[in-house]
């Protein structure tokens, strides 16, 4: 049985139960503080707790990183040093410069590694990915709104991004618009409100010439709210989905395309249901066993690269650069202009 460390007492106690209900042993737990990684251990029943990510690595086969996301740096590179397979939680580092290093240590050292994006490991939208191969998007559209945004003063001098790398959440909905195209982005403009950023409307050029325009909000309503379409020559497909306190747990609608005339259904939603695991859980789930396959030799099968991850810190990168000179900026992965 594969041994799992957890670098994270919060979020990662999601993957504690995403992992142990994949077949795998979490053996070790890691946190800054001693006395509440202890106690999440023991309340976990993970027999090593420690703040040492090298005694960790030591531990274990493979390691979750799900730590703040400013040192997520540090941790990923602390196990690819140890010869370590890594699942990073998004976004993958705090900066683009970082999320460039952890890619292309990730290369050198070949080691199995993939950034945790759940919204690929959703059922209506990998339902979705199957349904758009041969056609091409010209626009995907989507809003995005989210309650859980903090709106804080902005002082003038306060940075652009706070303690999350991607704005809130962002780096969601960028990798999956970017998986579902299967394009990489070539140019973005874009208008931020908010220091740090809470609310941003991105038009992202692709390398098929197709658009992407998202927009995501800070709103009062509690939750995530998001309502996404996409266009071709002669169709259109869409759903809505996100977070809804009131049900505990994620509803994703089920996934209506029109063509040759009509509509149609193409994918089932999804919703919390009595006895079953949250849609949300289940994508973690999902995503712990592609991970564990891949480190036995099975294909990616969706799994984001380290690659993707710091593709999808360009666009935001490039979405500060854009907003700063207000027009239209190339999307450079070399070098900022």
């Amino acid at each position: 049985m594969t041994r799992i460390g957890i670098i994270g007492t919060k979020w990662g106690r999601m993957h504690v139960g995403a992992f142990r209900a994949a077949g795998a042993d979490i053996a070790a737990l890691c946190g800054r503080d001693p006395v509440a990684t202890r106690a999440v251990a023991e309340h976990e029943h993970i027999p090593l707790a420690t703040t040492d990510v090298k005694h960790l690595c030591a531990a274990v086969d493979a390691v979750v990183v799900a730590s703040p996301d400013a040192v997520h740096t540090e941790h990923v590179l602390a196990a690819l040093d140890a010869g370590r397979p890594v699942l990073c939680e998004k976004p993958l580092a705090h900066t683009v410069e970082d999320a460039r290093l952890l890619a292309r240590r990730a290369r050198e050292v070949s080691t199995p590694s993939a950034v945790n994006f759940p919204y690929r490991m959703l059922p209506p939208l990998r339902r979705l990915k199957h349904w758009l191969e041969g056609r091409a998007v010209r626009h995907l559209v989507l809003t995005l709104r989210n309650g859980f945004m903090p709106v804080a003063d902005e002082l003038p001098d306060a940075p652009r991004t706070g303690e999350s790398g991607d704005w809130g959440g962002l780096s969601h909905v960028i990798d999956a618009a970017l998986w579902l195209t299967g394009q990489s982005p070539v140019w973005v403009q874009a208008t931020l409100s908010g220091r740090p950023v809470h609310t941003a409307a991105l038009h992202v050029g692709l390398s098929s010439g197709a658009v992407l325009v998202l927009t995501h909000v800070a709103c009062p309503e509690p939750g995530i709210h998001g309502g996404w379409t996409l266009l071709g020559q002669d169709w259109e497909v869409g759903f809505s989905g996100g977070y809804v306190p009131s049900r505990e747990g994620w509803c994703i609608s089920p996934v209506r395309a029109f063509e040759h005339g009509a509509w149609k259904d193409i994918a089932p939603g999804v919703e919390p249901r009595s006895g079953e695991p949250e849609p949300w859980a289940r994508a973690h789930e999902e995503g712990a066993r592609r991970f564990l396959g891949l480190l036995h030799g099975a294909p990616r099968d969706g799994l984001a690269t380290l690659d993707d991850g710091a593709m999808v810190q360009e666009v935001i990168a490039t979405a500060l650069r854009s907003h700063e000179k207000g027009r239209r900026v190339h999307v450079d992965s070399a070098s900022a202009e």
